[in-house]
Parts: structure tokens; C-alpha cells; sequence
């Protein structure tokens, strides 16, 4: 298991460096998340400022990531990825999410992969729980979320080992710069309440 996680975080370091550069992946690696209750405080207000919508995983994931860095200083990091539970892939993303071109305005493009954060060793996910209570229908993750987790959860935030003994598998494909972060965060007004 340890070298998985070794693996994990080897990946998880070239795409920071990738789509952020040297500096921002230093400045991830180097900090230490002495206390958790800024994760929960921003991800309070952000699901309390945005009712429960489907699909917005890479809007809430880049909201949550800006104000903990605007507010706190927190480095977080949007990834997107595959989410696999037990040895189905429930999200599969084959592109990173679409940036927006020159003229200011994103590409018409579609996109059905997950996003979450990531800070020093942990995975925050704001949207998993909204979506796994919105499916009407059988659904692999609808019954993962209810078995593991229960009704009613709000955040996810957790180790991705814990995770993975879970059952339930975060794979980093992408990390988002700032020329997707600010787009999904302008998109995202549509739906404050």
C-alpha cells in the first residue's frame, strides 16, 4: 500500500508541476495543514451559498480551492480525474476541463470527468454527497455513498489511503490552472441563492 501512495503522489506532483509549475508544486509540497477547521468553514459557506446541483463538481471544487487560498492562504489545488468505487469507474475523464480562450470566454466543450481538491494529503470533495442523494435510479455510487458514508453528508474530506480502504478511488489526471478556476467560478453565480 505504501508504494501506491508513494506512486499517487509522484503523479499527483508531475501534474501540479505540469499545469502550475516548479514553484506552485514546491509551495504545495512544502506546506503542512496544521488545523483542518478552514476547509470546513470555506466549504460551509460555499454549500450554503449554492443550493444542491448536480453536476457541479469542478465549479464548487475551484470555489472552495480560491477562497482557501484568497482567505487563508491554504495552497489547494484543483484536480480532476477518474472516481472509481471498488473496480467501477463511476466518473472518467478523458480531457481536462475545457480553459477559457483568449477572448475571455470557455470553449463550448463537453466534459464528464470528477474534480475535487487536494492539500496536504487530504481529498475535499463538496459535490460527491449532492450528487450521490440526487440519483433517482440504481446507482453504484448512490449505494457506496449511503453503505459508507449514511444520508445527509455535506463535506468529504479525508486521506486518499482512507479512502482507498474504503472502496472508493480518486485518480488525479489533471490539475486546473487559473484560466479554468476563474471561468467556473463566474459560471457558478448562476446558481447562488
Amino acid at each position: 500500500m505504501q508504494e501506491k501512495i508513494m506512486s499517487r503522489d509522484k503523479t499527483l506532483s508531475q501534474l501540479i508541476t505540469r499545469y502550475l509549475g516548479k514553484d506552485e508544486a514546491k509551495k504545495y509540497h512544502e506546506y503542512a495543514l496544521e488545523n483542518v477547521d478552514p476547509l470546513g468553514e470555506a466549504a460551509k459557506i460555499i454549500l450554503s451559498t449554492f443550493p444542491d446541483t448536480i453536476g457541479l463538481c469542478a465549479s464548487l471544487s475551484a470555489a472552495w480551492t480560491a477562497y482557501l487560498q484568497d482567505k487563508y492562504e491554504i495552497p489547494a489545488i484543483t484536480v480532476a480525474g477518474d472516481l472509481k468505487i471498488g473496480k467501477v469507474k463511476v466518473f472518467k475523464s478523458k480531457t481536462n476541463v475545457p480553459s477559457s480562450v483568449k477572448s475571455g470566454k470557455s470553449k463550448n466543450k463537453v466534459w464528464d470527468g470528477h474534480c475535487w481538491i487536494e492539500i496536504d494529503g487530504l481529498i475535499g470533495d463538496l459535490s460527491i454527497f449532492r450528487t450521490a442523494y440526487s440519483i433517482s435510479y440504481p446507482s453504484v455510487l448512490k449505494e457506496f455513498v449511503i453503505r459508507k458514508f449514511g444520508s445527509g453528508k455535506g463535506v468529504l474530506v479525508s486521506s486518499h489511503k482512507d479512502l482507498e480502504e474504503k472502496g472508493m478511488k480518486y485518480i488525479p489526471r489533471y490539475v486546473l490552472n487559473e484560466h479554468q478556476i476563474n471561468p467556473l467560478i463566474r459560471g457558478l453565480e448562476q446558481f447562488r441563492r
